[in-house]
């Protein structure tokens, strides 16, 4: 099967949520059929990351994108009355490299990951489309207007808006839509609609293995943590949140412990989080796994989320008891008290840290994280699904050997 690849963002390094998943089904794909890819870049040097890709695909071809092309496009794209994600991806280069492509090569199927992704597929479709929407977008721009003020909130819920129509379009159009989990696949639920299909994100068991902890670090043991890109709003909330109106709460009956917070490029409002008694922002560190096996308990206290948190997965994986609010747990189909711990108030998020803290036995109810992941995060049962609705698309009857 001859695969056109479409992604908004070079799957390569897989150090992020989306670049994780993508990178992960290039590679499956990569190694069963024959794969093309083509994708953006922010920048020259993050384009060069391609090479790590080479041994997965026949064809790569990369754009690095301009902040000022960006934003000229998201500008045209308000005036046409179409999503702005559309128009932050969109470029006429890329357009004719992808048209070319398509002229050239007699495609079995094109895969679009992500819906603004979508722009570049021709109109009418000739070769079978498989979207992969991950998340449904347009449901997390309407959560990023309630958490946000005029005139922001304005337009956060104008894509919302227009994005919800844009997905709509594409699931009544395509052969397979897919999303992660099945709360996504209920969002884009309607008439016309064929059923949306879930390929759940996996996550790797990582080898047990000597980590060593720098002094400095150790001496801010206890400590809860948060891993995550400090630059996306869900995250930049989320640690608000535990900062500002959960910590004091646990640091009332212990004072000792702190919160890290792990992840690249905190912004501003991060930053300023390290001004908090016990909060200290991190930024960048060189092995993440230092820390998860170091801390006492993983927080995901997130008010705004869509799909699967990916560090709720390596957490578990690494059988850390996690406290989490309900809407990431129901997305892993975690039971409280079974998986995790579900805190839906701060108050409650508190009391369950604090409860952790206090109670060891406790903690180790949730030492079988590894097992929960094993059982229904598994990349190769869930990639295999993919590729089955990829071959039904195409119109294949291949039978495929494992």
């Amino acid at each position: 099967m001859k695969i056109l690849f479409l992604a908004h963002r070079i799957p390569y390094p897989p150090d992020k949520g989306e670049k994780i998943r993508a990178f992960h089904e290039l590679k499956f794909l990569g190694a069963r059929h024959t794969v093309d890819l083509y994708c953006f870049a922010d920048s020259e040097e993050e384009a060069r990351q391609q090479i790590g890709l080479r041994d997965y695909c026949r064809r790569i071809y990369v754009e690095s994108r301009c902040r000022l092309k960006m934003v000229e496009g998201a500008a045209r794209s308000f005036l046409r009355r179409e999503p702005l994600s559309c128009g932050f991806f969109s470029s006429r280069k890329f357009q004719s490299e992808v048209h070319r492509a398509l002229a050239t090569e007699a495609y079995d199927v094109i895969f679009v990951y992500c819906s603004s992704m979508a722009q570049y597929v021709p109109w009418p479709l000739a070769t079978p489309v498989v979207m992969d929407f991950v998340d449904i977008d347009s449901a997390k721009w309407s959560q990023y207007a309630k958490r946000s003020r005029p005139p922001l909130s304005w337009v956060y819920e104008r894509e919302a808006r227009t994005l919800a129509a844009y997905e709509e379009k594409w699931a009544r159009v395509s052969s397979s839509t897919i999303v992660t989990t099945r709360q996504e696949a209920a969002l884009l639920c309607g008439a016309g609609i064929p059923p949306v299909q879930v390929v759940s994100n996996g996550v790797e068991i990582p080898t047990p293995r000597d980590r060593v902890l720098l002094e400095a670090n150790r001496a801010l043991q206890p400590f809860a943590l948060f891993v995550g890109t400090m630059d996306y709003l869900p995250n930049i909330d989320a640690v608000e949140y535990f900062a500002v109106q959960i910590l004091p709460r646990i640091r009332e009956r212990h004072p000792e412990l702190s919160f890290l917070i792990v992840g690249r490029n905190p912004t501003r409002r991060v930053r300023k989080l390290g001004r908090k008694p016990g909060v200290v922002v991190m930024g960048t560190v060189p092995n993440v796994e230092v820390y998860l096996a170091e801390c006492v308990v993983v927080v995901a206290p997130f008010r705004i989320a869509q799909g699967i948190q990916n560090k709720m997965l390596e957490a578990l994986a690494a059988c850390k008891p996690i406290v989490s609010t309900p809407g990431p747990a129901a997305a892993i189909g975690a039971k409280h008290g079974e998986t995790l711990l579900v805190a839906e108030t701060a108050k409650d998020f508190a009391s369950a840290v604090v409860a952790l803290l206090e109670d060891p036995a406790l903690c180790c109810r949730f030492s079988n994280g590894a097992d929960f992941v094993r059982k229904n995060f598994t990349w190769h049962e869930n990639l295999n699904h993919l590729e089955q609705l990829l071959l039904r698309a195409a119109g294949s009857c291949l039978a495929t050997t494992r």
